[in-house]
């Protein structure tokens, strides 16, 4: 249950209008681990991948090299949706797998791929990381400045689920 309402947890809707008309779920591992089937690109298409996280930079660079998604096409993980130390990356197609291993991103997540990411994110969602530590369970804490210009690396906060990146 908590995989598949993830993004409207994250404030993600997985279809808006004029924005995505569609919806996909798919797994991120294929029958003996291999990799599934590639959804092409379309612009009004929403991509959800569940158990993917682990293979996210060779599921990006599939996307954009076989697939044709262009490398702007925003991208957002949430990690351990429902919990109280629920987080969500936000990053683009070949943003996303640096900002994951940069703040050390761990299944169970979800990972939302489309236009979607951005449409209920406003200008105050985002926090420029200046200073971040790790605290005991995980959760980011940050001083920061609020900055939109270049959305990879950010900071989201999100109601009562703590930090989200």
């Amino acid at each position: 249950g908590r995989l598949r309402t993830a993004p409207l947890l994250a404030s993600i809707p997985v279809t808006h209008r004029g924005i995505s008309n569609q919806v996909v779920m798919c797994t991120g591992y294929g029958k003996n681990n291999t990799s599934p089937d590639l959804i092409q690109y379309h612009p009004e298409q929403t991509v959800v991948f569940l158990m993917a996280v682990g293979r996210l930079r060779k599921l990006c660079d599939s996307l954009i090299h076989q697939a044709g998604y262009p490398p702007q096409t925003p991208v957002g993980i949430v990690e351990r949706a429902g919990c109280p130390e629920q987080r969500t990356v936000v990053g683009t197609m070949e943003s996303i797998a640096d900002l994951a291993e940069r703040f050390n991103v761990r299944p169970p997540s979800t990972i939302v791929v489309g236009e979607v990411v951005n449409v209920l994110l406003t200008e105050e969602d985002f926090v420029e990381v200046v200073n971040i530590k790790v605290e005991q369970g995980g959760l980011l804490e940050s001083d920061g400045v609020v900055d939109s210009e270049e959305r990879g690396g950010m900071i989201v906060k999100s109601g009562h689920h703590g930090l989200i990146v």
